[in-house]
């Protein structure tokens, strides 16, 4: 006995998926370029400077969890752009034990200098859409952020289909 099934919501979970991922990478990739035109030395640093400017004031280890890198790697990372002028080490006001992350006035201005290049960029890749899309794309990718947002704070992993 042979069993057909319908293919096309497989077929389209796995189109989403491929397109996702091609999507995830072309942007990461825009990115890294935009990040080695900063005057900052690396990737690293770019996006600590982004992340402390967009989310605020953060200790080692909330940071080491948001940007999803290895503790002793960020560790260095920090003290030295401390040394560059970029952070500060303060004293976490609730945690005698932590230090908290925050960005001086030439970080904040590295950052917001950052910020406009990716940005322009952000703008540029709309700007290569047809005009009638342009709304309509950036009315789904809030969609989409907030749909990523909800599938994030389900904090399930390796959920397979049902088959």
């Amino acid at each position: 006995m042979t069993v057909v099934f319908d293919n096309k919501e497989g077929d389209a979970a796995t189109q989403t998926g491929e397109s996702l991922r091609t999507i995830t990478r072309l942007f990461t990739e825009l990115q890294q370029l935009n990040f080695a035109c900063c005057d900052v030395n690396s990737v690293t640093q770019c996006s600590i400077l982004t992340t402390l400017s967009r989310e605020g004031d953060q200790t080692l280890v909330s940071l080491t969890r948001t940007l999803n890198l290895d503790k002793a790697w960020l560790s260095r990372t920090t003290d030295h752009m401390v040394e560059e002028g970029l952070l500060i080490k303060a004293p976490h006001p609730g945690d005698r034990r932590a230090l908290l992350l925050q960005l001086t006035d030439v970080g904040e201005q590295a950052a917001q200098s950052l910020n406009s290049q990716l940005n322009a960029q952000a703008q540029r890749v709309l700007d290569r859409l047809q005009e009638a899309d342009r709304a309509q794309t950036v009315r789904l990718l809030e969609s989409l952020k907030d749909a990523l947002q909800a599938e994030l704070q389900q904090e399930q992993c390796c959920i397979t289909p049902d088959k």
